[in-house]
C-alpha cells in the first residue's frame, strides 16, 4: 500500500478509537435499562452471555484478522454495533432479544478486540514507525476515554427523559463509525496469509508463547484485571441509586447522576492514561501494575462494606486501573509477539479474561439466587464476594510478580 493511502489509514483510525467508545449506555443506564425489564438474576444472566458470546468469538475473530483482513474485521465490528444498538431499541420485555443484542454487542467489541492493536501496529511499521507504538497508544487511550466521557455525559441526560434515549444516541454514533472504517485500507504487513498456519497450529504456537513466564504472568493479570475493573462498572447503577433511595422501575436522578459521575470518572482515567508511561518511569512496570490493581481492590472493598454518599467521590478512580493498566500492558506484550500471531494472541488475551468474568458473574447469579433479598442485601453480598476475589489475587500477583521482572521489557 503507497504510504499516503497508510497515512490516510492511521488518521481514520486516530477517528475511529473515540469513535468506538461513544457508548452513551453504557455506564448510565444499561443496569437500570435492563433492570425495568427483568429481575436481577436475569440481569447478571444477560451480561453473562455477553462474556460468554465475547469468549465464542475472541479467538475466531483474531484468527481471521491474522489469516485474512484487519481492515475487514474492524468492518464487521462496526456493523455488528449497528445490530446491537438496534436490537436493544427493540427488544422490549424479550429476554430472547435483549440476548441477541447482547451478541451482537459481544461481536462488535471481540472482533475489535486485538485487531484494533494490531492494525494500528501494522500500520506504523508499515511507515516504519513503529518505535511511536507506545506513546501513541497512550494518546489513543486519552482521546477514547475522553470520547467515553462525552458519551456517559450525554447518555445520562438522555436517560433522565427516557432509558431509551440512550440507545439512539448509540445507534448514531455506530453508524458514523461504520462509514470511518469504510475508509480503512489494509497494511501491507498485515498481508500474510500465505505464512500463517490453520487455526489449531495458530492457537499452539500461541500458547507456546504463554510458556515465557512474562508473558505468562501478564496473561493472569489480564485475567484479573477484566473482573476488578468491571466490578465497579457494573454495579455503580445499582450502588448510587440505592443511595439515592431510588429502586428498578422509579428511577428518576439516577441516570443523571450516573452519568456525571462516569464522565468525571472518564476524564480522570484519560489523564491516568496519558501518564501510564510517566508512572512506569516513576515505579518500574510491575510496581504501575500491581499499584492500580490495589486501588481497585481498595474501592471494591469499600463498596461492599459501606452504602453511603461519602464512598461516591472516591469511585470516580475506578477507570485508572484499566486506564493505565490497558496501556502498560500493550506496551508490554505487542513487541513479544510475531506479527503473524498478534491479532490472534491479544483476542486470546481478550477471551481469558471475559471468560474469567463471565464466569464470576454466573457465581453471582447463582450467590444472589432469584430475587428473593432485598436490592441492598443483594449488592452487598454480591460486593463482598467480589471484594475476596481482590485481595486474593492481588496477593497472588504479588507473590510472583518476579516473573516480570526477570525479562526485559520491549516498551520500557
Amino acid at each position: 500500500m503507497p504510504q499516503i493511502a497508510l497515512e490516510r489509514s492511521l488518521r481514520l483510525y486516530s477517528l475511529y478509537v473515540p469513535l468506538s467508545r461513544l457508548y452513551a449506555f453504557k455506564a448510565p443506564v444499561f443496569f437500570l435499562y435492563f433492570s425495568e425489564r427483568f429481575p436481577i438474576d436475569r440481569v447478571l444472566q444477560l451480561e453473562a452471555i455477553y462474556y460468554l458470546a465475547v469468549v465464542t468469538l475472541e479467538v475466531p475473530s483474531g484468527y481471521l484478522s491474522d489469516r485474512f483482513s484487519r481492515s475487514r474485521v474492524l468492518q464487521t465490528s462496526a456493523l455488528a454495533s449497528v445490530a446491537s444498538a438496534a436490537l436493544f431499541l427493540l427488544g422490549g420485555d424479550s429476554f430472547a432479544l435483549f440476548a441477541a443484542a447482547q451478541v451482537a454487542f459481544a461481536t462488535s467489541y471481540s472482533f475489535a478486540s486485538g485487531t484494533d492493536t494490531a492494525y494500528h501496529y501494522d500500520t506504523l511499521a508499515g511507515l516504519g514507525r513503529q518505535d511511536e507504538y507506545a506513546a501513541r497508544e497512550s494518546v489513543l487511550a486519552r482521546n477514547g476515554l475522553l470520547a467515553t466521557a462525552a458519551a456517559a455525559l450525554g447518555g445520562g441526560i438522555a436517560g433522565v427523559f427516557d432509558l431509551r434515549f440512550a440507545y439512539v444516541l448509540v445507534l448514531i454514533a455506530c453508524l458514523a463509525t461504520v462509514v470511518v472504517t469504510l475508509g480503512f485500507g489494509e497494511p501491507p504487513t498485515a498481508s500474510h496469509g500465505s505464512r500463517l498456519a490453520g487455526p489449531l497450529r495458530q492457537l499452539r504456537d500461541c500458547f507456546d508463547h504463554l510458556r515465557r513466564p512474562a508473558l505468562a504472568w501478564l496473561f493472569a493479570y489480564v485475567l484479573l484485571q477484566v473482573s476488578l475493573e468491571h466490578v465497579p462498572y457494573e454495579f455503580l447503577q445499582p450502588y448510587v441509586a440505592l443511595v439515592m433511595g431510588e429502586q428498578a422501575g422509579a428511577i428518576q436522578r439516577t441516570p443523571l447522576v450516573v452519568g456525571v459521575l462516569a464522565s468525571v470518572v472518564a476524564v480522570l482515567a484519560s489523564l491516568a492514561a496519558a501518564n501510564s508511561l510517566r508512572l512506569r518511569s516513576a515505579l518500574g512496570i510491575t510496581g504501575a501494575l500491581l499499584g492500580v490493581t490495589a486501588l481497585q481492590a481498595l474501592l471494591i472493598t469499600l463498596m461492599s462494606a459501606v452504602v453511603h454518599a461519602a464512598v461516591i467521590p472516591l469511585l470516580l478512580l475506578r477507570s485508572v486501573h484499566p486506564a493505565v493498566s490497558t496501556v502498560l500492558v500493550r506496551a508490554e506484550i505487542t513487541p513479544r509477539i510475531p506479527q503473524q500471531l498478534r491479532a490472534t494472541y491479544l483476542s486470546l488475551h481478550s477471551l481469558g479474561g471475559r471468560l474469567g468474568f463471565s464466569a464470576v458473574l454466573f457465581a453471582l447469579s447463582v450467590l444472589v439466587g432469584e430475587g428473593q433479598k432485598p436490592e441492598s442485601e443483594a449488592l452487598s453480598t454480591l460486593l463482598r464476594a467480589c471484594a475476596l476475589l481482590a485481595a486474593g489475587g492481588l496477593a497472588l500477583l504479588a507473590f510472583t510478580h518476579r516473573a516480570l521482572r526477570e525479562e526485559a521489557s520491549p516498551g520500557a
